[in-house]
């Protein structure tokens, strides 16, 4: 087969369509391969998100059912975040400059 006998045969009008219509769905058309390779990418993305988020959704209930059942737990939020101390202590804070 040489190349003049594989043009005649590459030479009508469904091949032409063929052609056309594949070039519209990869580049021209609104879902076309580029859109498509983004989308793909977004939703990696979300779906890593949507594990981090899982994980430290984990992480935060752990520590709320600590708080509400262990007192040691509970002492230690008192002390370092709101500054509570006991009856007969003295607390002293110390700030240093950075």
């Amino acid at each position: 087969m040489t190349f003049k006998e594989v043009l005649r045969k590459l030479n009508n009008r469904y091949v032409y369509t063929t052609i056309i219509f594949v070039v519209v769905i990869l580049f021209i058309d609104q879902f076309n391969l580029f859109e498509q390779i983004r989308l793909h990418r977004s939703l990696k993305d979300q779906k890593q998100q949507i594990e981090y988020y899982d994980k430290e959704i984990k992480k935060s209930k752990e520590y709320l059912n600590a708080l509400q059942n262990d007192t040691a737990t509970m002492e230690k939020v008192a002390r370092e975040q709101y500054m509570m101390k006991r009856d007969n202590e003295v607390v002293y804070i110390i700030e240093t400059q950075e």
